[in-house]
């Protein structure tokens, strides 16, 4: 038999018993594309015992920086794998480009990325019943802001107790308590009055203030939302936090798509409540609003499949290599305990290899 001669960035692999080219392409962390292409005058579906052929010249061992080494047991797959760490498939793939995710084998080791930490949750706006609102501009102190509103600084500060007062930061909200307003001012019952500055229009308030247009017209029914003036004062309705729902405290593994099983509700629904939130980096300790189960359209687009007797969603995401997160993306307006036989759901594209 001649010495095969592979490229500089191949070496020579002899086959042994027991050898098949899905397992030397996983031994080698790559692909059977790639042994096809180092090899292409052999039939590398009939490869025997003591044949030679061309691999990849690679670390065994993948790269994984800023994540951890994981070893390949029996029965995992990608899902399962991405499931146990909290990551997404995609994120799983993208960490092994070289790994095919339709044959593992035990005992191949594969990156599991880690995911950044997630950036601090902005502050929360204070409750400020009876009193004003006020953004934080550049140079303002408590004792100017106190002699400003003629209120104490004591009193500034037990409204708001999450303000540090010696580091103020431009742009975030703080409550003036017991604001006396002038006559002709709209009553503002449960909510909190303030102050139109520079640039206000009605849209940046009601983004700023988490609140609707709509409420805020209904809430200042005299104020003209084209002629706004600077020293105005408005009211800020109260937001309801849950309406028709019920607050859920995100705890150890929660997850929008764990949350969804559990109440039973949608993935669009999950996120509709609660505008602003991270839907992949969920804290600890943060209160979420469950909507109450409104019945809605099956999605209409994406590649689509009928469900078959005994299909779950986890194992629909595995035959087709992708999340059952992502599966209730693609189909937001249904419920999990929808997903059952004969029903017809969009599939989202697969993650490419």
């Amino acid at each position: 038999m001649r010495e095969r001669t592979c490229p500089p960035f191949a070496e020579a692999y002899t086959v042994k018993r027991g050898d098949t080219v899905s397992r030397i392409a996983a031994e080698f962390n790559t692909t059977i594309a790639v042994i096809r292409f180092l090899n292409p005058t052999i039939d590398i579906n009939r490869i025997s015992i003591g044949q030679v052929i061309c691999v990849p010249r690679i670390v065994i061992t993948p790269t994984c920086p800023n994540g951890s080494i994981y070893t390949v047991k029996a029965g995992d797959t990608f899902y399962r794998i991405a499931d146990e760490f909290n990551i997404t498939v995609r994120e799983l793939q993208q960490a092994n480009p070289l790994v095919n995710p339709y044959n593992l084998v035990v005992g191949q080791r594969i990156c599991i990325p880690r995911r950044p930490a997630p950036p601090p949750p902005p502050p929360a706006i204070p409750p400020c019943i009876d009193g004003t609102y006020y953004v934080i501009r550049s140079g303002d102190t408590f004792y100017s802001i106190a002699n400003r509103f003629n209120v104490t600084i004591r009193e500034l500060e037990t409204a708001n107790p999450d303000v540090n007062p010696s580091n103020l930061v431009v742009g975030r909200i703080i409550c003036i308590p017991r604001k006396v307003v002038p006559p002709g001012t709209p009553p503002c019952a449960g909510g909190a009055y303030y102050t139109i500055v520079s640039g206000d229009t009605f849209f940046s308030i009601a983004s700023r203030f988490g609140v609707t247009i709509r409420d805020l017209e209904a809430a200042n029914p005299n104020v003209d939302p084209t002629r706004l003036m600077i020293g105005q004062i408005i009211c800020i309705p109260r937001k309801p936090r849950c309406p028709g729902g019920r607050i859920h405290v995100i705890g150890t593994g929660d997850t929008l798509y764990t949350l969804a099983q559990r109440y039973d509700v949608s993935f669009r629904a999950l996120v509709d409540a609660n505008p602003g939130i991270d839907v992949e980096n969920l804290q600890i300790g943060q209160e979420i609003c469950i909507p109450p189960y409104e019945p809605a359209e099956l999605c209409p687009t994406g590649k689509t499949y009928v469900i078959m007797r005994g299909d779950t969603l986890s194992s629909i995401a595995e035959k087709f290599v992708v999340s059952a997160a992502d599966i209730l993306k693609y189909n937001p307006t249904m419920i999990p305990s929808e997903f059952v036989a004969g029903r017809r759901i969009c599939i989202p594209p697969e993650v490419q290899v």
